[in-house]
């Protein structure tokens, strides 16, 4: 066997070995980001349960998670969460319930970003489990159903762009009205000084 075909093979099995300490590498840490996520929100819905319905001390398990879809959620980290609420020194179900997670990121600096979980609201546990199976398409729907879906979800989507027409509009006065009260501070500053200042030479 030639250097040469020596030199290859010893390249080729480092390029391998790489590709898979990188892969188990980012899996590792793609399970570990994974696993912090899940602990946050668990921790917004303790929160949630104990201002809302003066509940605590409770463990809160994940049934199901499902993430919303649609041109209204293009910008959106919503999620369909179903979580079962544990008594822990029982280990009893106390009862199952569905909410709408949203994940709302924030930049921190050039290359970081945080994301804080709200729970928007409590959700209609049927109604939330329907909607997941229809989307997972466990659930068949007649025509005449999948019809009525999509023009709610059309309709859903002209009130989403008229709904960011008026922020945008709503936006562009706002900065209008303040650059105009910034050209009216500065032209009160100016009144308020009154003449220039102009330096005269001190004659002996």
């Amino acid at each position: 066997m030639s250097t040469m075909n020596i030199i290859l093979i010893v390249v080729l099995l480092a390029v391998i070995v790489f590709v898979i300490v990188t892969t188990i590498t980012g899996r590792k840490a793609s399970k570990k980001e994974k696993a912090k996520r899940y602990q946050e929100v668990r921790d917004r819905i303790k929160q949630y349960l104990a201002k809302t319905e003066n509940k605590k001390n409770l463990r809160v398990e994940f049934e199901k998670v499902y993430a919303r879809k649609g041109a209204e959620y293009k910008y959106r980290d919503v999620f369909d969460v179903i979580v079962e609420i544990i008594e822990p020194k029982t280990n009893k179900i106390v009862e199952i319930t569905a909410y709408e997670i949203e994940g709302i990121t924030t930049k921190i600096d050039k290359k970081n970003y945080k994301t804080n979980w709200v729970v928007n609201t409590t959700l209609d546990l049927d109604e939330t489990k329907k909607r997941i199976a229809i989307a997972e398409k466990e659930i068949k729907l007649t025509k005449e159903e999948k019809r009525t879906l999509k023009q709610e979800e059309k309709l859903r989507e002209k009130e989403m762009r008229e709904k960011e027409r008026l922020e945008m509009k709503e936006a562009k006065i706002a900065a209008k009205q303040t650059k105009t009260n910034k050209n009216s501070e500065i032209e009160r500053v100016t009144r308020k000084t009154g003449d220039k200042f102009v330096p005269t030479r001190r004659k002996d």
